[in-house]
């Protein structure tokens, strides 16, 4: 019955998080970043070929993924895309990451994963980028797999091919090794307490081997991918070059203490509070009890400093960079979940103890519970929303009928070409891929004035008031935009609308 009891538990912990990840995926408009990772799908998908970019964009492992997901569902060029296979491909890995803490069942009990795994279902922030089409969340996942491989002990030599998906996945990957060989010297000193020089020889006897094995293979199944199967090796040199040459974009430049106050600070924006508080006093106390409580393992006691000891370097380093978004601190946070279920095993085992841990059930995962469903759905694109960092205008989602019923009003005349005039114009060029005579400038440019349709984030006021009527619509919640429709088409599709 126990056995039962458990199974059930973590089939309702899959169920859920699974619902807070699929439900209703499309939904929500095509972010800027996803519609650059669906552009790269797609020249993967028309040309067969994948050639990585060292200065922009990130590693190969999303747009393989995505490949293969768009050819699923039977799309197979950049006009026939859509939003929800690609959006499959992380919601799915998000999903898949619930199951993880099964791996340390044995090792850390069925109380403190069951736990980590509500945790990690419910989280506002994981929930919300496991619905986009971004790298960070194949970064967890890889992630959480090379720590378990870890935590195993006896057999590392597979987190070698967890941590070459890290590297295919994305470049920071190596801001998660330097988390974890600091923390690991920080419990080994821990635990330790003042380790003698026969300790350290001990110690570096004991890890060096597998670390080379694990090196090797991570770097085996990396260069795999970004020499697009080993036939393009130029990809090896460019995934290293990349630390030298990438070019952040700008207006990402946050305070020092950004993170923090993402994460740890209630806030109230569009009449609801947002914080995940509660989580960070659940992974503070296991963090505590670690030094505290006389029962608890070994194993137990070094894998919740090691956790804690990771997020605070993760955090740390990130929060020293000045380029930030929040996606950046999904490992991180996917630590502290951890951490949280860990506070379970400080809960002594006494016939009351049922009613505390469902307690802090309650307490942990129902705001978490309530803000995904917020942030995923009435406020999955809107600025009051912390998680929607620079979200798309929901205006975007009807531009296709809209250009659809102009065109229709003038069918003897093609719509196109069309020009897209500015800087920083992603998602744009998604929503017009079924116009494949769409060129994109940074700035206007002779005999403007002759296109059917511009699209302009700078003011072509005085290029095109003579020849074509403005029209007002949204990019971005912060970028305003206007689009001018040549006089002839916008007075055939006003005509066309009179009674």
């Amino acid at each position: 019955m126990k056995s039962l009891f458990t199974i059930l538990c973590w089939l309702a912990i899959l169920v859920l998080g699974s619902w807070l990840r699929l439900d209703d995926l499309g939904s929500r408009p095509f972010h800027a970043d996803e519609a650059t990772g669906a552009k790269i799908t797609s020249m993967r998908l028309e040309s067969g070929n994948y050639v990585f970019d060292p200065k922009h964009y990130h590693g190969p492992i999303l747009s393989e993924l995505g490949e293969l997901a768009a050819r699923a569902a039977g799309e197979t060029r950049w006009a026939e895309l859509t939003k929800t296979p690609l959006r499959m491909v992380t919601a799915i890995t998000g999903c898949a990451i619930l199951l993880l803490p099964l791996l340390g069942r044995r090792r850390f009990g069925d109380l403190p994963m069951l736990l980590a795994s509500l945790t990690l279902a419910t989280s506002p922030i994981l929930v919300y980028y496991s619905r986009m089409y971004i790298h960070e969340i194949l970064l967890v996942f890889f992630g959480l797999l090379a720590l378990f491989q870890f935590a195993a002990h006896r057999r590392w030599w597979p987190a070698g091919i967890w941590i070459g998906l890290m590297f295919a996945t994305k470049e920071t990957f190596a801001i998660s090794l330097l988390a974890w060989g600091g923390a690991g010297l920080a419990v080994f000193l821990i635990d330790r307490a003042m380790p003698s020089r026969n300790d350290w020889l001990k110690a570096i006897r004991f890890i060096w081997k597998p670390l080379l094995v694990v090196g090797l293979i991570s770097l085996a199944v990396s260069m795999f991918f970004y020499t697009n199967y080993f036939t393009r090796w130029a990809g090896a040199v460019d995934a290293f070059r990349t630390y030298f040459v990438y070019d952040t974009v700008d207006g990402h430049d946050k305070a020092l203490g950004y993170y923090a106050e993402l994460l740890l600070w209630p806030k109230q924006n569009g009449g609801l509070w947002w914080f995940e508080t509660s989580l960070v006093l659940a992974a503070l106390a296991a963090v505590i009890g670690s030094f505290t409580s006389p029962t608890l393992a070994r194993s137990t006691r070094n894998a919740i400093r090691f956790l804690a000891a990771s997020a605070l370097l993760h955090l740390l380093i990130y929060s020293l960079i000045a380029y930030k978004t929040p996606w950046l601190m999904l490992l991180p946070w996917a630590h502290v979940c951890l951490l949280a279920g860990f506070a379970v095993t400080l809960v002594p085992h006494r016939p009351r103890a049922s009613a505390l841990i469902a307690a802090a059930v309650v307490i942990l995962t129902i705001p978490q519970f309530l803000q995904s469903r917020h942030a995923t759905g009435r406020y999955a694109s809107d600025e009051r929303n912390p998680y929607a960092y620079v979200p798309t205008s929901g205006d975007l989602e009807t531009l296709g009928p809209w250009l659809d019923d102009i065109a229709a009003a003038s069918p003897e005349k093609p719509l196109q070409p069309i020009a897209i005039v500015g800087r920083g114009v992603w998602p744009l060029p998604w929503y017009l891929r079924e116009h494949p005579q769409t060129g994109v400038w940074q700035e206007g440019f002779e005999n403007i004035e002759r296109l059917p349709v511009v699209f302009a984030l700078d003011d072509l006021t005085e290029s095109l008031i003579a020849t074509h009527v403005p029209v007002p619509r949204g990019l971005r919640t912060d970028t305003p935009m206007y689009v001018w429709v040549r006089h002839d088409f916008w007075d055939a599709s006003v005509n066309t609308d009179e009674p």
